[in-house]
């Protein structure tokens, strides 16, 4: 089944749903998936962290960024309708 069908069933499954605790559940679940995912993207060591920070600095100096208007821009081009 197509990720996009499944997702849309999900949506519509959980607007019929009435139960609190299994809402609260579902939160919770979603709430530790956000946990993992920051925790998995978070430098692990000091010299994980610096070399963070010397590949931003790399791509500062070579002009690799967006201004805030450049991304307020593009995420309202892609997801207002």
């Amino acid at each position: 089944m197509d990720i996009a069908v499944k997702k849309v069933e999900l949506i519509e499954w959980l607007a019929r749903l009435q139960d609190e605790k299994l809402i609260q559940r579902i939160e919770t679940l979603r709430k530790s998936s956000i946990q993992e995912l920051y925790e998995q993207q978070m430098p692990k060591t000091r010299e994980a962290l610096q070399a963070k920070l010397n590949q931003s600095e790399k791509d500062i100096n070579e002009g690799k960024v967006y201004s805030q208007e450049e991304v307020e821009n593009y995420f309202n081009a892609r997801f207002k309708q």
